[in-house]
C-alpha cells in the first residue's frame, strides 16, 4: 500500500486485492462516496463509487494467516439493482475488502485499517436517511419458530444475522416458546436496556408487544420505544403495508 492522504474527511490510498496482490486499486472516500479506481493502462474503464447512505458498516481485521503481516478492511454495502429477469429493482449485498500494507509491521497496518474502517462508518451514519434510533443500536429481536411455516428462525440464522454482525449493532435474541411469551416479557422487562425492539414473524407476535407495552405501569414512555417489523411470517400482511406507505 501507499501512505494515504487526508484533509477535511477525505482520504485517499492505494491498496491490493485480498485475494491477488499484484492487483491494485486507488481508494477515495468523501463524505457521502467510496470510490475505487482498478489502477491498470486503461483508466476510467474500472471505477466504481459506492454511495456510503447504502453502507451498514464496515470493520479491521487481521488476515487468517499468522504470517501475513498486512491488515484488511471490510465494507458492507447494500445498492438498490436489478435482479435477473426482475423488472424491479431491490437491494443486494456488496462486500468490498482491500488489503493494507504500508510497512512490516503488523500493528501499524492494522490500526491503517482501522483508520478507514472508522471513516467509512462514520461516514455512512452521517448519510443515512431518517435514523430514529442512535448507533450503535441495542436491540431486542423476538422471533417466532413457528412463523412462515416454520422458516421465521431460518430466516433470521441465514440472512438477518450476518447483516447485524456487519453493521456492529449488538442484540439479544429471544425466541418465543409459547402464546403471549412475548407479551409476558415485554410488560417486564427493563426497557432501558434496549433502543430498539424487532419483531420478526407474521402480524401476530407484534401485537403480543404492544398489548405488553400497553399493559405496563409506565405504558405512555414504553410505547415511544422503536419498534421494527421482519417479516417472517406466511403472508406479512402487515410489513406489505407499513412499507407501501412509507415510501
Amino acid at each position: 500500500s501507499s501512505p494515504p492522504s487526508s484533509h477535511r474527511g477525505y482520504l485517499y490510498g492505494e491498496f491490493s486485492d485480498p485475494l491477488n496482490d499484484s492487483v491494485r486499486c486507488s481508494v477515495s472516500l468523501t463524505q457521502s462516496s467510496l470510490t475505487i479506481q482498478r489502477i491498470c493502462s486503461v483508466p476510467g474503464r474500472t471505477r466504481t463509487v459506492f454511495n456510503l447512505s447504502d453502507c451498514i458498516g464496515c470493520r479491521a481485521h487481521r488476515g487468517s494467516e499468522r504470517a501475513d503481516v498486512g491488515a484488511y478492511f471490510t465494507a458492507y454495502f447494500y445498492p438498490f439493482k436489478r435482479r435477473w429477469m426482475s423488472a424491479g429493482l431491490t437491494r443486494l449485498r456488496v462486500e468490498q475488502c482491500f488489503r493494507v500494507a504500508l510497512v512490516q509491521d503488523p500493528l501499524t497496518n492494522l490500526r491503517e485499517a482501522e483508520r478507514w474502517a472508522q471513516a467509512i462508518r462514520e461516514g455512512s451514519q452521517l448519510q443515512a436517511p431518517r435514523r430514529e434510533v442512535r448507533r450503535p443500536c441495542r436491540t431486542m429481536i423476538l422471533v417466532n419458530p413457528h412463523s412462515g411455516r416454520g422458516q421465521a428462525l431460518q430466516l433470521f440464522s441465514g440472512h438477518i444475522q450476518a447483516m447485524l454482525t456487519e453493521a456492529s449493532v449488538p442484540y439479544t435474541l429471544v425466541i418465543t416458546e409459547h402464546q403471549n411469551h412475548a407479551r409476558e416479557l415485554v410488560r417486564k422487562a427493563d426497557l432501558s436496556k434496549w433502543d430498539a425492539l424487532v419483531i420478526m414473524s407474521g402480524d401476530g407476535l407484534l401485537f403480543e408487544v404492544i398489548n405488553g407495552l400497553m399493559e405496563r405501569e409506565d405504558w405512555q414512555e414504553a410505547m415511544q420505544t422503536p419498534l421494527g417489523i421482519l417479516p417472517g411470517g406466511s403472508g406479512n400482511a402487515l410489513s406489505a403495508s407499513v412499507h407501501h406507505y412509507s415510501q
